[in-house]
């Protein structure tokens, strides 16, 4: 009798603890789900509302709505199957360079920039990092390393593609830097002798809005802004060099990666000819109110040209589009095709610890012709890099600075 007692309350344990745990399962835990998903949620309904290509976003499967805001972008600028590389989501608790410059992080640098190549004598099949750009004030311009530079070995590491990281950061070594000569008589590379330098520790580089401004001799005015996001430096610096009644100016754009628009028509009255510079922003038909157009017109009797690189872009692109439209005789490019940034990007700040900057209008000309997602083409492509000599910035003989006198 106790025995079958036992199994009864046995029984009815298991089946009240049962009916807990469906109980449990059926409870409603929405506000878990809109909880975490909530910042995402919001990203899309700012992205159908501003976006260049906002009737696309539609809802994605509920699983995707917990990736991360960086992630979520992609998925959603995807969508509009328009090649969108340019939006993106910043992380306001992230310390990151949303902008770098080739291998220069700004957040934390040795502060030189390179390229891997292979022996330039053809002797070997050794690598090298040739030394491309030195930051001002960071531990390679300190330690002496220079434009033009051969590295050969970083440390205890001889150089290779597989050492890329180290180059760019991380604690203080010595670096062995190789010298490259010419025999012009029997018109072949050799190497002449090695120097042994230090490079302290990486560390936050400091990026000068305006890397040179000078006259050079009295006919050309130079130019070289590492962005156009400061109107009033820039029209200050431009405005100065003008004064000296220069025959050409040239603009060396070839670091300018950000900028506003703002700043770009602030400097269209001080470059356009009588012929003008005409910009205008085309939105989507939802919000066509926000067009915009400029059409400037001024009295510049100097030639102008234009310094570019595969980092140009946005800006710097917008600048050269609304000018070299109406007087392509007189506006001039030379070096690399620009990134093909032709749209304008609006940033929308957030509750969620994230800043959106969205694609919300094309950058076009008189036109209505913003087809240079493929980069601005310069009127003389010329590779810096297949000549032996990389003078300093500003530097006459610098090879796309004179490039850009003898246009």
């Amino acid at each position: 009798m106790v025995n079958c007692t036992y199994k009864g309350l046995l029984k009815a344990s298991v089946f009240i603890s049962l009916m807990c745990l469906l109980a449990g399962c059926g409870e409603d835990r929405t506000y878990e789900y809109d909880e975490k998903t909530q910042r995402n949620h919001h990203m899309q309904q700012v992205m159908q509302e501003w976006y260049l290509w906002g009737d696309s976003i539609r809802d994605v499967k509920c699983g995707e709505y917990f990736a991360s805001p960086v992630d979520f972008i992609q998925k959603m600028s995807a969508l509009s199957k328009a090649g969108d590389k340019w939006s993106y989501c910043s992380i306001d608790t992230l310390n990151n360079d949303y902008h770098p410059r080739g291998n220069v992080n700004v957040k934390n640098s040795y502060g030189f920039d390179f390229v891997i190549m292979t022996d330039p004598t053809g002797e070997t099949t050794k690598q090298f990092a040739r030394v491309v750009t030195v930051y001002p004030g960071s531990p390679a311009d300190r330690c002496g390393l220079r434009r033009g530079d051969f590295i050969a070995q970083f440390g205890v590491d001889k150089v290779n593609t597989s050492i890329t990281q180290k180059l760019q950061k991380g604690i203080g070594k010595q670096m062995i830097v190789s010298h490259l000569a010419v025999d012009e008589a029997e018109a072949i590379y050799y190497w002449n002798g090695n120097d042994t330098l230090q490079i302290d520790r990486s560390e936050p580089i400091s990026v000068p809005q305006i890397w040179v401004s000078k006259m050079i001799g009295s006919n050309v005015a130079y130019l070289m802004p590492t962005n156009l996001n400061d109107s009033e430096e820039l029209v200050g610096q431009l405005s100065q060099l003008i004064s000296h009644n220069p025959s050409k100016v040239v603009i060396d754009l070839r670091f300018c990666n950000q900028g506003s628009l703002e700043t770009v028509v602030s400097l269209l009255p001080l470059l356009s000819s009588e012929k003008g510079a005409y910009l205008q922003t085309i939105w989507n038909n939802r919000k066509a109110e926000y067009n915009e157009t400029f059409n400037i017109r001024s009295d510049s009797h100097f030639d102008l040209c234009f310094i570019t690189s595969k980092m140009t872009q946005g800006a710097g692109e917008w600048l050269i589009h609304a000018l070299r439209s109406d007087d392509a005789a007189r506006v001039k490019v030379v070096g690399k095709a620009t990134a093909g940034q032709n749209l304008l990007l609006k940033a929308f700040d957030t509750e969620y610890f994230y800043t959106i900057h969205l694609a919300v209008a094309y950058v076009a000309n008189r036109n209505g012709e913003y087809d240079y997602s493929s980069g601005l083409l310069p009127d003389e492509e010329i590779d810096e890099l297949q000549y032996l000599d990389l003078y300093p910035y500003g530097d006459p003989r610098e090879t796309l600075l004179q490039a850009a006198i003898n246009q």
